[in-house]
């Protein structure tokens, strides 16, 4: 990640010197080898100095904050998650300073590790189609293909917990199956799993001024339909050169760059991508053609820690004004940033929150669909699924009296979407769901594995047909 001010290079020593002398005392499965010049080790969340933030935070705390509906609390928290995420490390390939997230391992990289075949990298992950695009695609027959690409990544401790487990591997899920588990082995409470997606601006798609023509989120519609970027008609201009002065505004039809809606390059956590993952992200698309040195800028992040049984759910996304910023967002979560600690371009992002599936919170079992909604969606993940997305029965809330329609990406709740994450070899899956209360002894879950709401798993799971066949030979269905 570029760097854009003193101050961050003042932080960025401090942070460095924190999370090393945190590294050192752990040791990590995946690190066996001495990392050299050239390549990367995953650095541990970081000590961080933030008024009451403990990272893993107490169990009973958080339950505390949702069941009093303390949403100032839960932000607070929030933004030191993202705060640790997003601190400089010692490691800098190609020129970029990498953030604590880039230097976390993906789920191919875990899976070559638990293969013996993992080399560590240098750089940035890899970019790849979303997951839950690709359902959209498989649900709809056609989606509208933003180009938005992610790189899933696993903190220290995910991973850890991945290799030691075999998680992915779908050998160990049928074995866990066939003892007649309903549930994966839990996440360590200080497990971390992100989902970050991007842009890529290609060099030849600058006008001759450097600009870039970016979609910007303005806020939800009140439809339950699908609210795709293309529809969005909202942009604000990247400038490459960085000589830009926005100030919160954006061009609310696309009509053409002026200077309250340019914004630079470094308002954005950002790279310059590689040859090797140029070439590989033209393989997952075909709409931009990639090249080496072109910019590939954060837009959103899925967030989740394994803090509390059903995790803690927030997720971030570029906001022309963060200081006001947008549904499912507001300006009281802004207010609550930790600007002091927190460095350069990361502070231009907003958050929405996901602590429970609807309020009042519901228990893990038994509970009902009822109350109010929870609404916590990231735009440039959910925003454009439709109604066909959620094949789900449950996609409401009952609020005195009245149903409320949750079946749109608009209307979604990150929690009760992972709820469902399962491995399912002898049924027809789980579905995805708009914000709702899901019931972990629900029906659907029988001749199933639960995968601790990890959807990460259920997308990358490798296949053994024949192993698996033999292990499942024996297994009784109820």
């Amino acid at each position: 990640m570029k760097t854009n001010s003193l101050g961050a290079m003042v932080m960025a020593v401090f942070l460095v010197i924190v999370g090393l002398s945190c590294n050192d005392k752990k040791e990590v499965s995946y690190d066996d080898a001495v990392a050299t010049s050239g390549t990367v080790t995953p650095v541990d969340f970081p000590k961080l100095d933030i008024p009451g933030f403990n990272f893993p935070e107490d169990s009973t705390a958080i339950y505390g904050w949702i069941f009093d509906n303390d949403f100032d609390q839960m932000a607070k928290h929030s933004w030191g998650i993202w705060t640790g995420l997003t601190s400089p490390t010692s490691f800098v390939c190609g020129g970029d300073t990498l953030l604590v997230y880039e230097t976390w391992l993906t789920p191919d990289e875990i899976i070559d590790s638990i293969q013996g075949g993992y080399e560590m990298r240098c750089g940035q992950a890899k970019l790849n189609k979303p997951q839950q695009i690709i359902h959209a695609e498989n649900k709809t027959g056609i989606f509208d293909d933003t180009n938005s690409p992610e790189s899933v990544s696993y903190s220290p401790a995910a991973a850890d917990y991945a290799i030691d487990y075999k998680i992915f591997m779908e050998t160990t899920l049928a074995g866990y199956l066939a003892e007649g588990r309903t549930k994966i082995p839990d996440f360590p409470n200080d497990a971390i799993t992100i989902k970050p997606v991007f842009k890529v601006i290609p060099q030849d798609s600058l006008n001759s001024d450097g600009l870039f023509a970016f979609p910007a989120w303005h806020g939800p519609i009140s439809t339950v339909e699908a609210y795709p970027e293309t529809a969005w008609g909202s942009c604000v201009y990247v400038d490459v050169n960085n000589t830009a002065s926005g100030d919160g505004s954006m061009d609310m039809d696309c009509s053409g760059p002026t200077p309250q809606t340019t914004y630079n390059l470094t308002d954005f956590i950002y790279y310059i991508i590689d040859a090797d993952n140029a070439e590989y992200f033209n393989q997952q698309f075909d709409q931009i053609d990639a090249k080496a040195g072109d910019y590939v800028i954060l837009v959103g992040m899925h967030v989740t820690t394994r803090e509390i049984g059903r995790w803690v759910w927030q997720t971030f996304w570029w906001a022309s004004d963060p200081n006001n910023p947008p549904a499912p967002s507001n300006k009281t979560y802004a207010d609550l940033r930790p600007t002091e600690y927190m460095h350069g371009a990361a502070d231009h992002y907003a958050v929405a929150l996901a602590y429970s599936m609807v309020l009042p919170a519901q228990p893990m079992t038994s509970g009902e669909s009822v109350g109010d909604t929870l609404i916590a969606f990231n735009p440039y993940l959910e925003a454009g699924f439709g109604p066909q997305v959620f094949t789900g029965s449950n996609s409401y809330v009952v609020k005195n009296g009245d149903t409320i329609r949750t079946d749109a990406g608009v209307r979604t709740n990150c929690m009760s979407c992972h709820a469902y994450a399962a491995y399912t070899p002898i049924t027809s899956g789980t579905p995805y769901t708009g914000d709702a209360y899901v019931d972990l002894n629900d029906e659907i879950f029988k001749n199933g594995l639960k995968l601790d709401f990890a959807w990460s798993i259920n997308s990358n799971i490798v296949k053994d047909s024949a192993a698996v066949a033999k292990i499942l030979k024996a297994y009784k269905p109820d």
